[in-house]
């Protein structure tokens, strides 16, 4: 019984992050393209010996807006900025020291007040925040 009443209390907030995803984003407004640099003239002889190119480092996670208390997925998973403020009648599974920082879906750098989640496309959530969908960060 206890996985049935799981299942049954996942399932409107599985609909809900994929309503929020599925959602048209505004794209915001491209920018005029600059000018095309003046070509470099070719160096007269090619250098003995180049150096190799450095690898490709990942690329970094872009801000975005922080995410609203009311927004609709956010009011779904019953996420809070701050994770003291969670609401302990609703969400009895809360651990003690639980927060977005320390979330395996927490996207954000290590020390950052914010950071993105795949929950909440194109948002931020706070570091101290918590939601009912934390998952413990395995290290």
């Amino acid at each position: 019984m206890t996985t049935r009443r799981r299942f049954l209390m996942m399932v409107p907030v599985s609909g809900a992050v994929l309503a929020a995803a599925c959602s048209k984003q505004e794209e915001p407004a491209a920018a005029a393209p600059a000018p095309a640099p003046a070509p470099a003239p070719a160096p007269a002889e090619p250098p003995a010996a180049a150096a190799p190119a450095p690898a490709a480092s990942p690329a970094p996670v872009a801000a975005g807006p922080m995410v609203e208390a009311t927004d609709p997925t956010a009011v779904a998973l019953g996420y809070v900025a701050v994770a003291a403020n969670h609401d302990t009648a609703k969400y009895p599974n809360f651990v003690a020291g639980s927060n977005c920082a320390n979330c395996a879906l927490y996207q954000g750098a290590a020390g950052t007040e914010a950071g993105p989640c795949p929950l909440f496309a194109g948002k931020q959530v706070a570091a101290a925040g918590w939601c009912s969908s934390w998952v413990k960060k395995t290290t």
